[in-house]
């Protein structure tokens, strides 16, 4: 695509930090270098220098409250020229409803899984405000949802699992588009006595079984750092007072964050059906295996036995038996570790942004023709 384009990329505010904030600021970072970019988002980022050479416009109300309602009314103006849209995950694609017109990219994690696959899981592990909060999206913005992402010209998902589920819950095929990283930001270290643990404590992130499993470890030389906050914080760190093999940091900066990579052991990372998740191919880019899950999108980013471990049904116990066997065999860590760094290049981000490049001429020769 040699022409300089025009581009509104539309992003939702995120609360909490994570994996998923990584990916639109990676992308106009990326594609101001050679496009026009306006982001339109409902709060100012605190690091707009991460979006790379972008303008930005507000989204009103700025309420994350009423970030459906702002997405819903805000129409493109015509005298902006714009030539394509970029809609980043839910509720963005909420403003297709007012701008149709234009050609359009849908980057998303998932389709909301409020709505979805963890529906039930939510329900059933909420309070009553909780409960009252799901069912109000569900009968309010479902179906909102799903109209809107059927006027999206082209979706990506960020792995085979999403895909499926872009198949399954909205019925449109989609291509992959890997939410890569920047391979220069990760460094080798040393292959120190504990594990690393970066994960919101939250309740899909399974970090109770993480803790617990500390209970259960053999090797005493060995210790879990948990890097992460969220609406568990408090409930975890109570659960963990018994054990002395657990540290947390709580949320540290991206600096630290590479530091502990670096020198880890290995990592660990085992949500429920996660969309895809940065923690295998950080840790990989920093030569160091990763223990998860068999579920979801860590399928694509762990090779069972090679350069981590995916665990089945996953138990404190099992999860233990892992730490054990890598902390009682640095050589095995090494091994897996190194094998990870090579398996890692494939998430690179000009890999990444070769996939995006290729939608985004499609889509405007499609644009073109019609």
């Amino acid at each position: 695509m040699k022409k300089r384009l025009k581009i509104a990329i539309f992003e939702s505010l995120r609360l909490l930090p994570g994996g998923g904030q990584k990916v639109i600021p990676n992308v106009c970072k990326y594609l101001s270098q050679k496009h026009d970019i306006t982001v339109f988002i409902p709060k100012l980022p605190e690091n707009k220098s991460d979006f790379g050479k972008v303008k930005f416009n507000l989204i009103k109300p700025r309420s994350r409250y009423l970030t459906y309602t702002g997405f819903l009314a805000h129409k493109l103006k015509k005298s902006e020229n714009f030539d394509l849209i970029i809609f980043g995950c839910y509720p963005t694609t909420f403003s297709i409803f007012r701008n149709s017109r234009y050609p359009s990219i849908h980057l998303t994690h998932s389709p909301p899984r409020f709505f979805y696959d963890l529906k039930k899981f939510h329900l059933k592990n909420s309070g009553i405000l909780g409960k009252i909060k799901v069912h109000i999206k569900n009968i309010l913005f479902k179906r909102i949802d799903y109209n809107a992402v059927q006027k999206v010209d082209r979706i990506l998902g960020i792995s085979k699992e999403v895909q499926k589920r872009i198949k399954k819950y909205y019925k449109r095929d989609s291509n992959v588009f890997y939410a890569g990283i920047d391979p220069e930001k990760y460094r080798e270290g040393k292959y120190e006595d504990y594990i690393l643990s970066v994960t919101r404590m939250v309740k899909t992130k399974r970090p109770e079984v993480i803790v617990k499993a500390m209970g259960l470890v053999k090797n005493k030389k060995i210790k879990m750092i948990m890097v992460g906050t969220g609406d568990m914080d408090r409930e975890i760190r109570e659960m963990a007072r018994k054990y002395p093999n657990v540290e947390f940091k709580g949320f540290v900066s991206d600096e630290e964050l590479s530091k502990l990579y670096s020198n880890c052991l290995a990592a660990v990372y085992v949500p429920i059906n996660e969309d895809m998740g940065f923690v295998p191919m950080e840790a990989g880019a920093c030569g160091k295996a990763t223990i998860g899950v068999n579920e979801g999108g860590l399928k694509d980013l762990i090779v069972d036995g090679k350069t981590g471990f995916l665990i089945d049904k996953i138990t404190p116990q099992k999860l233990a038996d892992k730490i054990d066997c890598l902390a009682n065999n640095k050589n095995i860590a090494r091994k897996m570790g190194k094998a990870a760094k090579k398996f890692t290049t494939q998430f690179h981000l000009e890999n990444t942004f070769a996939v995006l490049d290729k939608a985004i001429e499609e889509v405007m020769m499609v644009k073109k023709e019609n």
